[in-house]
């Protein structure tokens, strides 16, 4: 049986005493606090939340007064951050949210409201539960644990109407249903792509936060299909996104490995585009969703890397040494094994176990070797052969260094260096 003693029981003790100290302090102040949103839906669905947000019917000011450590979050908004050690703890004051006009923020807020209509300004029932933690009680004025237990999100009200107040709460319900796995509301859903023109009006930043948070849940299909069928993607970048039928194409992202970021991202631009300037396209798109330049270069790489269809390739020993020549040379030995443990796990969902299991072996067989798979493990160099062949152009030797290494790839014996003088004799 649900109730709210089991739950506050349920708080890591890292947290317990802090929140109980928040708590008494603002009701020996005559105010009252309660627990409210995402935390509290975490600890009725039995996870362990990574964040702890109150709401208060004290001030902004009284609550800094209160405390020793407090940071003006978005104290315009009645928010403040009270630090008790390294614990940040979000405290809002209880307000009334008036007109929206720029599809995101209030343009007029009210302090002073009760806590039930505070709860009514919130986006899902969902996140619309209270738990008072010195009374021991839950308040549940919108039905919120219902639909918890039956896994729906549901807007609280209106939906049209909470998703024309602020643009963000359509793609948060997606991102809701792709790492929760729940299920959207009918009518709910159908807002969602109604509101396109509201959700159009947030910034891009908003939005490359959410689409993460979907890429690294375990079920991003879920999430990225709901974005792609209610042409969401779309409204934050230039390039066009043809519709397509296959969904199930998309559906392996969720075997791939959560990190590095750039591997999913990877995936996603691959289903999304066409064929023809696909990195082009691609780059423009990670641009646009205002992806940093590491998550920018990763996504290139390996969407590079998969246009070579190496699940289409028997295990030949010079092709599998250029594929991880080409992993060294661009992750370098530091980042090595999680780009190579990224590009394996694209492999092993496309390829039949037999293949994948080849490819693999005959790779640490490689690695194990010790063959030169990259320029600087040539057994001579620039200098070297400069020495060798003084009239040499300087201009060439990159191209020369690049030819002797693909050689060596092809016949790892001929990394000596009289050897490697006497390709490049033949050379010049």
């Amino acid at each position: 049986m649900l109730s709210a003693k089991s739950l506050i029981a349920s708080i890591p003790e890292t947290f317990t005493k802090d929140l109980h100290f928040i708590s008494g302090q603002i009701h020996d102040s005559g105010k009252e606090s309660f627990l409210i949103g995402g935390s509290v839906r975490d600890l009725i669905l039995g996870k362990n939340p990574h964040e702890y947000d109150l709401a208060t019917s004290m001030q902004p000011e009284e609550v800094k007064r209160k405390f020793k450590r407090v940071i003006e979050t978005g104290i315009q908004h009645g928010t403040v951050t009270v630090m008790l050690g390294d614990n940040a703890y979000e405290i809002t004051t209880y307000r009334k949210d008036i007109d929206y006009t720029d599809g995101r923020r209030p343009d007029k807020i009210e302090f002073g409201a009760s806590l039930s209509e505070d709860m009514k300004r919130r986006d899902f029932t969902m996140n619309a539960i209270a738990l008072d933690l010195i009374s021991e009680r839950l308040i549940d004025e919108n039905n919120g644990i219902e639909d918890i237990e039956n896994k729906i999100i549901r807007t609280i009200g209106n939906p049209l109407e909470r998703f024309g107040e602020d643009g963000l709460r359509p793609i948060r319900a997606i991102r809701f249903q792709s790492t929760l796995g729940f299920t959207i509301e009918p009518e709910t859903y159908k807002a969602i792509f109604k509101t396109r023109h509201i959700t159009e009006k947030i910034s891009r930043e908003r939005f490359h936060d959410e689409l993460n948070k979907i890429l690294i849940s375990n079920n991003p299909f879920i999430g990225l299909r709901e974005l792609y069928k209610n042409q969401i993607f779309e409204l934050f970048t230039k390039v066009k996104i043809n519709l397509k039928s296959e969904e199930f194409n998309l559906q392996p992202i969720g075997k791939l490995l959560v990190a590095p970021l750039g591997l999913r991202l990877a995936y996603l631009l691959d289903w999304l585009l066409e064929d023809n300037d696909k990195l082009q396209l691609a780059e423009q798109i990670l641009k646009d969703f205002r992806y940093s330049k590491t998550n920018t270069k990763d996504a290139l790489f390996y969407l590079e890397l998969f246009k070579e269809n190496y699940q289409t390739k028997n295990t030949d020993l010079t092709e599998i040494r250029k594929f991880l020549s080409k992993v060294i040379a661009y992750s370098g030995n530091r980042r090595m094994d999680s780009t190579l443990a990224g590009i394996l796990s694209y492999l092993e969902i496309l390829s039949d176990k037999e293949f994948f299991l080849d490819f693999q072996n005959t790779v640490l067989q490689i690695l194990e070797s010790k063959d030169a798979l990259i320029l600087k493990e040539l057994a001579v160099n620039g200098n070297q052969i400069m020495a060798k062949f003084p009239l040499l152009d300087k201009r060439k030797m990159g191209l020369i260094l690049h030819d002797v290494l693909n050689k060596v790839l092809e016949q790892p014996d001929e990394n000596q260096e009289e050897k490697i003088y006497k390709l490049i004799e033949q050379m010049i």
